[in-house]
């Protein structure tokens, strides 16, 4: 099972949550589709399957923000590792989306865990920047929208953008918005 959600995240980093085929998935997998259905029913499943471990991976990395993120090297070293994450999940997170557009089920079936991550995301920064936003959850979806599209555009343009100052420039961003209302 592992195998085949392994290689439906690499899948969906090349084609999309529409792009991406079961045959493309048990192909990468190195499994046949009867395997493939022992443990997934249909595409939507192992979306829903990699969702799961990437939204557990997601809490993790939040929780790693809290003791750094009130310095502006913790939250560099913060951002980087979230671009390491996305590295692995990023891929995830645009194949939802996209999927979520298409296919009412899926986003019901993730909506309401994504933005109590984006809550808490958002909590986090505010503890961070000891400072409080109108709406948490808006700013965690921001700054969940920032991370992970810079990250997009910084492996489309990786041969002409360096990463480190793509990071350098998200953590500035993070660190202005999260204490534009504090003076710090």
């Amino acid at each position: 099972m592992e195998r085949i959600v392994e290689a439906t995240r690499n899948v969906f980093l090349s084609h999309g949550y529409s792009g991406t085929t079961i045959d493309e998935i048990t192909r990468v997998a190195g499994v046949s589709r009867a395997s493939f259905y022992t443990y997934f029913p249909t595409k939507r499943d192992v979306l829903l399957a990699v969702g799961a471990h990437a939204a557990s991976e997601s809490v993790t990395m939040i929780e790693r923000l809290v003791p750094i993120g009130c310095t502006l090297a913790g939250m560099t070293e913060w951002v980087t590792e979230y671009f390491e994450f996305c590295d692995m999940y990023g891929s995830f997170a645009f194949a939802w989306t996209q999927a979520a557009q298409e296919d009412e089920k899926i986003r019901t079936a993730g909506m309401k865990r994504h933005l109590s991550i984006c809550r808490k995301f958002g909590k986090v920064l505010e503890q961070s920047a000891g400072s409080r936003s109108p709406d948490s959850t808006a700013l965690g979806i921001t700054a969940f929208s920032t991370l992970e599209r810079t990250w997009n555009y910084g492996q489309l343009y990786a041969d002409t953008v360096d990463r480190p100052v793509l990071i350098e420039q998200v953590v500035h961003m993070l660190w202005s918005a999260t204490r534009s209302n504090t003076g710090n």
